[in-house]
């Protein structure tokens, strides 16, 4: 086992060390952006999206990003599904980048990665007897988040760029129907929040 873990020591050392020399080459970013987000479910209609987020260098061409994002998608009621209202929706998103050439006027990359999305709905006016109260809610969880983009260098110190992306969660949700005669009941329903973003935004290296 001793000799094992030295290996593995000597292995971490070979693969880490030329990752961080080559990082200490660059600078990190703080980035924002605004765009559109296109919902994948026909029941949400997009809406404007902003953010802002963090990239550090990793290795030669690869960076690390952090984005906090935020948008509002209206939902057109229907049975089983969200009732008329307005879906929020704030991931947390991390990803590996990788930028395809170095150095060049235009710059394209691609990134995958993992997001954790926190969601929440206001249900709208509804039709009922005043002895019943309907209230809709929505899980946070994980989602895959990948993409394209490309950057142009402004300057030294800043770049303008934009991005495709395509956010994967599909999750669950509950219609609680509070009645005063009958008590509560729960139904489970499925909320698709896949949606499609296209960004446009300015990095700033720091």
């Amino acid at each position: 086992m001793g000799r094992l873990a030295d290996v593995v020591r000597i292995a971490c050392v070979v693969l880490l060390v030329p990752a961080a020399a080559s990082a200490q080459l660059r600078n990190a970013v703080i980035h924002g952006h605004a765009g559109y987000a296109f919902q994948e479910a026909g029941s949400l209609r997009g809406g404007l999206e902003t953010g802002f987020g963090f990239a550090y260098p990793f290795a030669q061409r690869f960076w690390i990003s952090i984005e906090f994002s935020r948008w509002k998608a209206a939902a057109k009621g229907a049975p089983h599904i969200l009732q008329d209202g307005t879906v929020t929706v704030s991931p947390i998103i991390a990803c590996l980048q990788y930028e395809f050439l170095a150095n060049k006027f235009f710059i394209p990359y691609a990134f995958a990665g993992g997001a954790l999305v926190f969601a929440s709905f206001e249900i709208g006016p509804y039709v009922s007897i005043p002895e019943v109260k309907i209230k809709q809610t929505i899980e946070n969880g994980p989602a895959y988040d990948l993409g394209v983009g490309a950057r142009i260098p402004l300057s030294r110190t800043v770049s303008f760029f934009s991005e495709v992306s395509y956010l994967v969660r599909k999750g669950w949700g509950k219609t609680i129907i509070r009645d005063m005669n009958l008590g509560i009941s729960q139904e489970s329903i499925v909320v698709n929040l896949k949606t499609v973003f296209i960004k446009f935004g300015l990095k700033f290296y720091i």
